[in-house]
């Protein structure tokens, strides 16, 4: 078993744990009438409605109001441990090198010489880029209607390129010719880094219907690179509201199912450069790359996904007021997989 899969079964244990006090609570201390409260004991309580209203939490601003007209919010504040697992065909513009150095001794004496950046004649076929990322998120409903978010976690990834790698100086492209077969070779980047970012989430409905639209910023510093990678996310859902009733057999008390489908947009920065000494080559390429790079080479790619928008669908179970599954999945022009456990106070 995994060690998502191990948490998972753990925190539904606790859940289930949680769920049942819960379901005790609901029949030992919720039952009013007028202004006076029942105890667990049958005593009166002199606590008037005023004080309860007095004990309503500061955020969401409005949210007393919102109550009052009968609207079911939920608990102001959240922690999320999130997962997310993408697959992405990605359209590479370009990958060039520069700083590039033809060192050689010649009678004794060391010649060195710099080659063009545009020495190298790289054609790129296609690209397949995975990437999985684990993040902890803490969040906050400042309106009924708006939620608001940061994130923070850990990325990790591969882009694989197919390639054929030439010259457009004849005497070097029949060096390269010379080491072997350099069409349809692999470029490979693997790559790692911290995620980190801000969002927010706008929401409404009518009845049972409900709208979200999410939209997000991130940054995330990879090992391979210098700089950030930044991404600007949009992602419209509406969906459906259930109510599940009660499970007796396993002490669930009544839940709420939701259901929804959307569609999300991804603008990622996806023009990087970095140290060629970070990479590693396939063994023909590296044996060109000993040859001409001392060090202080570096790699320059740009490129963009095939499609910044793809589909989505997905559910929230409400288990209980505090704890909450959500799963999404994307599918069409980009396939990706996303799942969260969820506590709020």
């Amino acid at each position: 078993m995994s060690k998502f899969a191990a948490l998972t079964s753990s925190l539904m244990l606790a859940t289930t744990a949680f769920a049942q006090q819960d379901s005790q609570k609901s029949l030992d201390y919720s039952l009013d009438t007028g202004n006076v409260e029942i105890t667990p004991a049958g005593e009166t309580s002199t606590i008037q409605k005023d004080e309860i209203e007095d004990d309503e939490p500061f955020l969401p601003i409005f949210g007393k109001e919102a109550r009052e007209k009968g609207y079911e919010l939920p608990k102001s504040y959240g922690i999320n441990v999130n997962y997310m697992n993408i697959h992405q065909n990605i359209d590479v513009k370009s990958i060039s090198f520069d700083s590039l150095m033809f060192s050689q001794k010649i009678f004794g004496k060391l010649i060195q010489l710099p080659i063009p950046s545009d020495a190298f004649k790289i054609d790129v076929h296609s690209t397949r880029q995975r990437s999985h990322t684990e993040t902890l998120r803490l969040d906050a409903w400042v309106f009924p209607f708006m939620n608001i978010y940061g994130v923070v976690g850990h990325t990790k990834g591969r882009s694989i390129s197919k390639i054929d790698v030439g010259s457009n100086i004849p005497a070097v492209d029949k060096i390269i010719k010379k080491i072997g077969d350099m069409d349809g070779i692999d470029f490979v980047l693997n790559f790692k880094g911290t995620t980190y970012g801000l969002g927010t989430t706008f929401a409404g409905g009518v009845g049972n219907w409900f709208g979200l639209l999410d939209l997000n910023y991130t940054r995330t510093k990879l090992n391979i690179i210098d700089g950030n990678i930044k991404a600007f996310t949009l992602a419209p859902r509406v969906g459906y509201r259930f109510t599940v009733p009660a499970m007796d057999m396993i002490k669930l008390p009544q839940s709420k199912f939701s259901l929804w489908v959307g569609t999300m947009y991804q603008n990622v920065d996806q023009n990087f450069h970095g140290k060629l000494s970070k990479l590693n080559f396939s063994p023909k390429l590296q044996t060109i790359m000993n040859f001409v790079n001392k060090g202080d080479g570096n790699f320059n790619v740009k490129q963009k996904m095939e499609s910044p928008w793809n589909m989505l669908a997905g559910f929230r179970w409400e288990i209980t007021p505090s704890f909450n599954i959500v799963t999404e999945a994307g599918f069409i022009k980009r396939n990706s997989f996303f799942a969260a456990l969820e506590y709020r106070f």
